[in-house]
């Protein structure tokens, strides 16, 4: 009887452990570059492989990487987060970045679990209710039902050759120390995932209870080498220094949204053409000029002077008239910053008194 019950125990024992084991999140693959974490992330890869069975439009499904995921899933193709997917884009237009940034609210697979309250932007471009709830749940199904960990972690020394590649190409540049330093201002930790099926990129923050900010960016592979594919320094550059410069300059244009406003009639030269870029108002046009400026005094002070007018040229054409006044009015920002430790967010009022002197 006693080697009976002992018996019993250690099956038990074993059981428990298993569930455990199973229990485990998975594990990022990641990398340090000084305060940036740069990795390939369970959830972006699992919200693309859910695009990629759906019809969701902006994800890429020519890479060999895309169309393994479509052979290896092909089976769960009817599964209700696929059947979500597309009705939350339809109605709601759900899609581009908010899907995204719905996934950094949730803990790793398998689990899934909601770890901070959902912002208003993304309640309200899911139709508010509970479809985000509701999403969350049928991904989870979907991951436990198509063994998505398995395929994860075939996948793993692919992962550590993109990010070995991306890490490489880097160099020695700190990307996040060039920004604080440039805005003198600081945030406590920055993220970029890299997901290769991915189209473009998106940027996201997210406060904990305890006030800190968390800045991600979430973007796609741009180059490839020996047919593995990798994110390039330089658009590296142009993503962490224009996405996470938003952080820095949207919540200053937010600030001073009255001042912003009377300035308007700035936007009429150009309306039709940010309204393409999807830039339809004015307060959106403003903080993309800035930064688009901000962008090109950093390749000019830490890359190359011609890349950095190469870039002028672009943005010119696409119709920032008013950034070269902001480009100069810059340097005297950048004197201030050095002679007198002045931020960019006692700064600010300064931008906005060149664009006032533009006006009609």
């Amino acid at each position: 009887m006693k080697k009976s019950n002992l018996f019993l125990s250690i099956i038990l024992i074993l059981c428990l452990n298993q569930c455990l084991v199973e229990r485990q999140p998975i594990k990022p693959v990641e990398r340090s570059v000084e305060k940036l974490q740069i990795s390939i992330d369970p959830r972006m890869e699992l919200l693309s492989t859910i695009q990629l069975l759906s019809n969701y439009p902006e994800i890429s499904r020519n890479t060999s990487y895309s169309k393994e995921i479509l052979n290896y899933f092909e089976p769960f193709s009817s599964q209700e987060a696929i059947i979500i997917t597309d009705s939350l884009r339809q109605k709601y237009d759900f899609s581009f970045d908010a899907p995204v940034a719905f996934m950094l609210y949730l803990s790793q697979p398998p689990e899934l679990e909601q770890q901070f309250a959902f912002s208003d932007y993304l309640l309200r471009r899911s139709g508010r209710g509970n479809n985000l709830e509701y999403y969350r749940k049928s991904i989870k199904q979907f991951a436990e039902i198509s063994n998505f960990e398995t395929f994860w972690n075939n996948k793993i020394p692919f992962y550590n050759q993109i990010l070995d590649l991306t890490i490489a190409d880097i160099g020695e540049i700190d990307l996040i120390k060039v920004l604080e330093d440039y805005f003198n201002e600081t945030f406590e930790s920055y993220h970029i995932t890299i997901s290769p099926s991915f189209i473009g990129g998106y940027a996201h923050n997210i406060t904990d209870a305890d006030g800190n900010t968390t800045i991600y960016g979430c973007l796609t592979t741009t180059d490839i080498k020996n047919e593995i594919e990798y994110m390039s320094r330089m658009r590296l550059c142009e993503f962490v220094w224009h996405e996470f410069g938003h952080s820095f300059v949207n919540p200053q244009t937010d600030k001073f949204s009255d001042r912003v406003n009377s300035l308007n009639k700035l936007f009429e030269p150009i309306k039709e053409e940010m309204s393409e870029m999807a830039y339809p108002v004015w307060y959106l046009c403003v903080n993309e000029h800035i930064i688009r400026a901000i962008v090109i005094r950093l390749y000019e002070l830490h890359l190359d002077s011609q890349q950095s007018k190469t870039l002028l040229e672009r943005e010119l054409q696409q119709h920032f008239i008013y950034i070269e006044p902001l480009i100069e009015k810059l340097k005297d920002f950048e004197i201030q910053r050095d002679k007198n430790r002045v931020t960019f967010t006692k700064y600010y009022p300064e931008l906005l008194n060149v664009l006032d002197g533009l006006q009609p």
